[in-house]
């Protein structure tokens, strides 16, 4: 893992809040470390605005227990994506919102202000801190780094539905909880306290446990990628040409790029090569082999020793695609690949069982093998 030195000043626009940057401004820090707090794997990655994934991904649109992540330096969000953000909410699940500057539209729907200008002095030497109010998390709950300037702190909250659960180093409120329907929204306006600069600085890990300690249910996980790239206000609409339009320098290769291609097509469209003959395909030895010696034991009537090399191979695959310990095949383990799997409970057991078997028989019946086989089939087949 990278380290930063104390004297290194980190400036917003030198902050990417990436998933992918290992740089002092990047989140590749908080990225890798939730799926420790959700007993999963990496959160799902969206890259388009909210309203616009929640037409296209089905757990968003009708899910509960999700939590959806979104780190950046500005938000700027459209009616429709406030309007889908909160109905996310409502339905049951918690949006955790991480930003120094957040659009009007959603601010002013939840009820909150926000000051103009951040908390500290522009004289004073940066050093930023966070607090947590709950006083079970004393007396290590607070977690400081120099060379972070203060954000902002809200000015106005709807008592009756927000908790206070952070505050600056000058007691200002800048983390709360807002009730909306069955579920909740987090916003910080302190996302720097988020970056790689920050979290491996002594043990401000221990700040982004906590943070993630204030949600619950993990159905899924998702992760924002398309605000911290957007830091201008936009409409409802969506398109990926919008996107490229958007950015000069974007605009400019694009624009180069088509004038190459006409290039390309004028100069080269005179030129004629002959027909390069087709390269005939080279042929997988590796899997012919294990086919064929699948062959020789059932011709042998092996049935003992083919079920247990069937088995073998399928602890191989579970260790290697859900990084599940197969020593010891329990009722927890049984569990954690039904619900990593996407497969019911019952054919998860019904494997279990029948490898329990197969380890102790010394004889197998072609028509048990041939149930086991179909077994291991359907689970290849139809897991996720």
């Amino acid at each position: 893992m990278q380290s930063f030195s104390r004297d290194e000043d980190l400036h917003l626009e030198k902050q990417t809040f990436s998933y992918k940057d290992k740089a002092p401004g990047g989140c590749y820090v908080m990225f890798e470390s939730l799926p420790s707090f959700y007993d999963g794997g990496h959160p799902s990655v969206v890259s388009k605005p909210f309203a616009a994934s929640v037409k296209k991904d089905q757990t968003l649109a009708s899910g509960e227990g999700v939590i959806y992540y979104l780190v950046t330096n500005k938000l700027y969000t459209s009616v429709q994506d406030v309007d889908a953000m909160v109905e996310f909410a409502d339905r049951g699940n918690q949006l955790f919102i991480a930003a120094v500057d957040m659009d009007s539209i959603l601010i002013s729907r939840l009820y909150t202000k926000i000051s103009e200008t951040s908390a500290g002095s522009i004289f004073e030497k940066p050093h930023a801190e966070e607090h947590f109010v709950n006083r079970s998390l004393s007396p290590d709950s607070v977690y400081a780094r120099d060379s972070i300037r203060d954000g902002r702190y809200f000015t106005l909250l709807d008592t009756a539905r927000t908790t206070i659960l952070g505050t600056d180093r000058l007691h200002r409120a800048n983390f709360i909880r807002i009730n909306v329907g069955k579920g909740q929204v987090f916003l910080l306006l302190q996302p720097s306290i988020l970056t790689n600069y920050f979290l491996l600085y002594k043990q401000n890990l221990g700040l982004l446990e906590k943070t993630a300690a204030y949600t619950y249910g993990y159905a899924a996980v998702y992760w924002d990628e398309f605000y911290k790239y957007n830091q201008y206000p936009h409409s409802g609409d969506f398109s990926q040409w919008s996107v490229l339009m958007r950015y000069p320098a974007l605009r400019w290769a694009l624009w180069l790029m088509v004038a190459l291609l006409a290039l390309y097509a004028i100069f080269e469209s005179k030129r004629r090569q002959r027909i390069i003959p087709d390269k005939v395909m080279l042929t997988n030895n590796s899997l012919e082999f294990v086919e064929a010696l699948g062959q020789l034991y059932y011709q042998q009537h092996d049935n003992a020793n083919l079920a247990k090399k069937i088995t073998l191979q399928w602890l191989e695959f579970v260790r290697t695609r859900y990084y599940l310990n197969t020593n010891i095949l329990s009722d927890e383990f049984i569990r954690r690949l039904s619900h990593k799997a996407g497969l019911p409970l019952a054919d998860i057991e019904a494997i279990i069982d029948s490898i329990h078997f197969v380890q102790l028989a010394d004889k197998i019946t072609d028509a048990y093998l041939k149930e086991f086989y179909s077994k291991i089939q359907a689970f290849y087949l139809n897991t996720k």
